[in-house]
Parts: structure tokens; C-alpha cells; sequence
């Protein structure tokens, strides 16, 4: 008699582990088009200068620039970004 609720706990627990890993496809979908569309510098603190030694040239959503005034591109901040700023976005390259 244990044996048929036992079956259902599985199935049960099957059920719900596919719903919560559908969640979080369709919660991570809804982060990278956010991050798809870029930020203004203020919103996201950014400064011309590194910050507790961190700083957008050994950030991954940083590009460097191909003119001569050394600025890169972000993946999320709008505008040029100096290589040696930093904003709250920074997440080191792996």
C-alpha cells in the first residue's frame, strides 16, 4: 500500500521540478533581452575611474575602442566607456 504513494510523490516532485526549470528559462530570457537593451551611465553609477581596483577594461561586458582616444564599448552602458572606469554593472572577465 506505501508503494502507490511513494509512485506519486515522484511524479508529483517530477511535476514541479519541470515547472520551477521552465520559470527560471523563461525568467532567464527576460534577463538577457533587459540586458539586451543598454543602460545611461547614471543609472548605473558609472565613473571615469576604477573602484576598489576593479575597472571596465577586465570587465566582460567591456569592448576596447579602435580610435585613438582609448575608449571602448559596453555591452550595457550607454556611450564610450573609459578602460579604466567602472560602474555597478562590473563583472570580471572568466
Amino acid at each position: 500500500m506505501n508503494r502507490p504513494v511513494a509512485i506519486e510523490r515522484r511524479r508529483l516532485l517530477a511535476r514541479s521540478l519541470a515547472i520551477a526549470g521552465s520559470s527560471l528559462l523563461g525568467l532567464s530570457a527576460g534577463v538577457r533581452s533587459a540586458a539586451a537593451q543598454k543602460s545611461s551611465k547614471a543609472s548605473l553609477l558609472y565613473q571615469d575611474h576604477p573602484h576598489e581596483g576593479k575597472r571596465c577594461g577586465e570587465c566582460k561586458y567591456f569592448g576596447p575602442g579602435s580610435d585613438a582616444s582609448g575608449a571602448g564599448a559596453c555591452a550595457l552602458v550607454e556611450g564610450p566607456v573609459q578602460p579604466d572606469g567602472w560602474c555597478m554593472a562590473f563583472s570580471p572577465r572568466q
